[in-house]
């Protein structure tokens, strides 16, 4: 089964995207297809010599090949007509914007291209804050107090409080806010990411830990459980 790899796109994450489709290169040991989605949203064949930070930092990603999205899957221009990029699924690897959101779920459903990653309700579901909390509270599990907050309104949970923008992925433009005298900075910095964001109660002390699972022939396999390093959160 041959694979393809689809990475950066218009997000705060596009350069982690760009490292972690140089990781699954070294991981990997086959022969992949790079699609490069730029912050323009064209996409480029980038051969597997070229895949090093520098390369797309540089701008001179535009002198790959242009692809584009048709029916089945990618393909490219040529002389004779239209070429098919040899891929038989395609690895979803676009953080945040265009990746986790749905678009990109989207597109491939819309073409028929078979693809590993998220569907579109799952990713605009858990993309959004606020309709994770919908969807925690529909499956019974417990969720923090929360509440909306616009650049005119003010917090009505007592500090302290941790504001998110609502649909951004990592700590990105996340910030707890101790007091009153915090509140005005960290509104700012949230809504340069969002024009909503989410506010909880902040709690100290919680521990934290990740798992990822995926069904495979019918059973649950889980990864490692990690334990990530932090300060406050």
């Amino acid at each position: 089964m041959s694979l393809g790899v689809v990475f950066g796109a218009k997000s705060f994450e596009h350069e982690i995207s760009i490292v972690s489709a140089i990781v699954l290169k070294n991981v990997l040991k086959q022969k992949l297809k790079f699609i490069f989605c730029d912050a323009d949203r064209g996409f480029y064949l980038i051969e597997e010599k070229n895949m090093r930070a520098n390369f797309f930092s540089s701008g001179k990603y535009k002198n790959s090949k242009k692809v584009f999205l048709s029916k089945g899957g990618f393909f490219t221009h040529s002389l004779f007509g239209i070429n098919k990029v040899d891929c038989d699924v395609v690895i979803n690897l676009i953080h945040g914007m265009d990746g986790e959101d749905g678009k990109m779920a989207a597109l491939f459903d819309f073409y028929g291209i078979k693809y590993i990653g998220p569907r579109l309700e799952v990713s605009a579901l858990s993309y959004n804050k606020e309709l994770t909390k919908f969807l925690a509270q529909k499956a019974n599990v417990k969720a923090l107090d929360y509440e909306m907050l616009t650049r005119q309104s003010e917090p009505k949970i007592a500090f302290p409080i941790i504001l998110k923008p609502a649909r951004l992925g990592s700590s990105i433009g996340v910030n707890i806010v101790h007091d009153a005298s915090e509140l005005a900075y960290a509104k700012d910095v949230a809504f340069e990411f969002d024009k909503d964001v989410l506010v909880e109660p902040f709690i100290k002390g919680v521990k934290e830990y990740n798992l990822a699972g995926c069904r495979i022939d019918g059973k649950i396999k889980f990864s490692i459980i990690e334990e990530p390093k932090k300060k406050e959160f």
